[in-house]
């Protein structure tokens, strides 16, 4: 039997992961039964699910009858899913999924969600960066050697997603002595009138990747994280000094491998030709690689790559498809 699922923060989280899980809905180990939201309500969750650019429900028939939000597939399986709108310590349905989600981006401390650690719900996961729940775990690197069952997880954060099970397999096979990263980040479209110039600012990758890896430390590792006054696709630019030194070609027969059927099916996507931004909105890849954009100096290794921040749900949904079966 599938376990019920809730989401608490219906902004553009929410609205990607529900949206990714309907897709997918016929294979998936969970179901969402339950949404909350604290300063929308059901009629303004419609509006912004039906006047939404990036994430387009045009193929799902969509109502509201009472309390609920019905979406019909094409193939006429129907969901219907509670919507409410209350504060955050008195959502109605509170302990009666098996897992909640915490969409919201209000609540990252664990104290912020034992509430929701009650009664049926055995897990709850933080869609951000949380330095005190009780993991970080990340699908793809550490997800399998975890126990969930009454714990407060945080699924790590987009860019978070896109480094770390990279880097640690890339050590594995070369070795690291360092790294930096360069990550030109997307604002959302809400903010954009007020915030039309570039800002430099902390990453929570500087800091999850230290924790993360053992390899890395505060001598051999830096973050740049730059926002931009632009709302599409994010860019990503990779750069390890290899303790083995590896030709470009051979580095590039790997990479397609491990992307085609290794450890990074699923996770990573090679291009051959970089054709901007825009053709990987909504994109399934943690981080889609453009091999006009990979290069070699020495021992050197730079990978250009494109992230949907936004859409990085992908490695949350896997996560949560892998709880639920674990739980």
């Amino acid at each position: 039997m599938r376990k019920k699922a809730g989401i608490n923060g219906f902004g553009r989280f929410g609205i990607h992961l529900l949206k990714y899980w309907l897709d997918r809905s016929e294979e998936s180990s969970f179901q969402i039964h339950f949404i909350n939201d604290d300063s929308i309500n059901i009629n303004e969750a419609i509006n912004l699910i039906l006047d939404d650019d990036s994430v387009v429900f045009n193929k799902y028939k969509i109502k509201v009858l009472d309390n609920y939000i019905r979406f019909q597939k094409p193939n006429n399986v129907v969901f219907n899913i509670l919507f409410t709108n209350d504060i955050k310590d008195e959502i109605s349905w509170i302990g009666k999924p098996d897992i909640f989600f915490e969409c919201s981006g209000k609540n990252t401390l664990k104290n912020d969600n034992i509430k929701f650690l009650k009664d049926k719900t055995e897990v709850v996961i933080i869609s951000a960066t949380s330095w005190d729940a009780d993991s970080t775990v990340v699908y793809g690197f550490n997800h399998q050697k975890q126990k969930f069952n009454k714990k407060i997880i945080s699924y790590g954060s987009c860019t978070v997603n896109a480094y770390v099970p990279l880097a640690y397999h890339l050590n594995k096979k070369y070795g690291i002595i360092d790294s930096d990263v360069n990550v030109i980040h997307n604002i959302q479209k809400y903010r954009l009138d007020n915030n039309n110039t570039l800002n430099r600012k902390f990453c929570t990758l500087q800091k999850s990747g230290i924790n993360l890896l053992n390899f890395l430390n505060i001598n051999n590792f830096i973050v740049n994280y730059t926002v931009v006054p632009y709302t599409g696709v994010s860019i990503i630019d990779y750069r390890f000094r290899l303790k083995k030194r590896v030709a470009k070609i051979e580095f590039l027969e790997f990479l397609n491998h491990e992307c085609l059927e290794g450890k990074f099916k699923g996770l990573y996507h090679v291009e051959e030709y970089d054709l901007g931004p825009e053709v990987h909105n909504c994109t399934t890849s943690s981080s889609v690689f453009i091999s006009e954009g990979i290069n070699i100096l020495n021992d050197q290794l730079y990978l250009f790559g494109y992230f949907d921040n936004e859409n990085s749900v992908n490695r949350f949904y896997d996560l949560a498809c892998y709880i639920s079966l674990n739980i």
